[in-house]
């Protein structure tokens, strides 16, 4: 009878301690559920190169895995409008410039700005020296290439702020290539200082062979890119919102902080095959000058900076009427995506 009793004391002491861990366990506070995995779209408007490299950085990091987004990232063109794929469901992100992103939400699309990712935009307008082309006053009567559907809202500001008539200018679609310009088909073209403008000089025109109109020069420096959706995703689903914009921001520090190793990521992405490494690196240096603004956040948006968007494009009759800046951006779901 002892040992039988030592025996059922064992036995009921080993019971009570496993219920206690039991208890103790469920009393503990739950870990964080992993997000569940989300098919989410991002619409760019050109195509894959270093102009979005932090997007393809944080593909090719894993940073939207980790936040349960499988990402699929759509390259863009001149014949694609971001704004109307984003606003029309197709796609749940896209990116667009400033001005176009105003232009759109007052026509009454139901979009909006969650981090401005280019605090300036590098738009230039370029003309060959010997065309005699130095100022806007010049491009009546000239064949002027623009990439029209969502780039369109600064060179219409400049021809109204220069009282150029604008059906005294001869706008053509510009599409991918330079080679119209190149060949003489038009007489300027535009051009992004990290993309284009290399463009002309790989294909060996020299820098002094050229004529430079700057919008900046003319007080057209809008801010850049952006990352935008359509106000529907920012109402129901502010989560996502949030894990996008955190992986993104995360690729885009990588991306500046990395420059060589950010072209070869970008390389690895295009499926054209088009692209040159020198040319991606030179991209990515300059991408990095809009990007990183000394004394400013990755990824905020100023409001004075959008504010003067706005009031220039209304000044201008771009805009037919004053809009508020928190109509066109949100830096809400910014202040819980920054790195703390």
């Amino acid at each position: 009878m002892k040992t039988s009793l030592r025996y059922s004391s064992g036995c009921l002491a080993i019971l009570l301690l496993g219920v206690a861990l039991v208890s103790a366990c469920s009393s503990a506070p739950a870990k964080p559920a992993t997000p569940a995995v989300q098919r989410v779209s991002l619409q760019l408007q050109w195509v894959t190169q270093a102009q979005f490299a932090g997007y393809y950085v944080a593909l090719d990091k894993g940073y939207y895995h980790q936040e349960g987004i499988d990402l699929t990232i759509k390259p863009g063109g001149p014949d694609l409008a971001p704004i109307d794929l984003v606003a029309s469901g197709v796609s749940d992100f896209g990116t667009s410039l400033l001005a176009d992103l105003a232009t759109a939400i007052q026509s009454g699309k139901p979009i909006i700005s969650i981090a401005q990712i280019q605090q300036a935009n590098g738009l230039v307008l370029v003309a060959n020296k010997s065309s005699g082309i130095k100022q806007p006053q010049d491009l009546v009567g000239k064949k002027v290439g623009v990439w029209l559907g969502s780039w369109e809202a600064q060179f219409n500001a400049l021809l109204a702020k220069e009282n150029i008539a604008p059906q005294s200018v001869q706008v053509v679609s510009q599409g991918f290539s330079m080679e119209p310009f190149l060949k003489g088909d038009l007489n300027v073209a535009s051009a992004m200082i990290y993309n284009e403008y290399y463009m002309v000089l790989e294909s060996g025109v020299k820098p002094e062979d050229l004529n430079v109109i700057d919008y900046a020069t003319y007080g057209l420096d809008f801010p850049g890119d952006t990352l935008f959706t359509s106000r529907k995703t920012a109402k129901d689903r502010p989560d996502l919102c949030v894990r996008m914009l955190r992986a993104s921001l995360k690729g885009w520090q990588y991306a500046v902080d990395h420059p060589e190793e950010t072209a070869d990521i970008v390389l690895k992405y295009d499926k054209s095959g088009v692209q040159t490494r020198q040319h991606q690196l030179s991209m990515m240096k300059e991408i990095a000058k809009l990007v990183q603004v000394s004394g400013w956040p990755l990824g905020q948006t100023d409001r004075a900076a959008a504010q003067r968007t706005i009031e220039t494009l209304v000044r201008y009759n771009i805009l037919k009427g004053a809009i508020k800046p928190e109509d066109v951006y949100t830096n809400e779901f910014w202040e819980q995506a920054r790195p703390k």
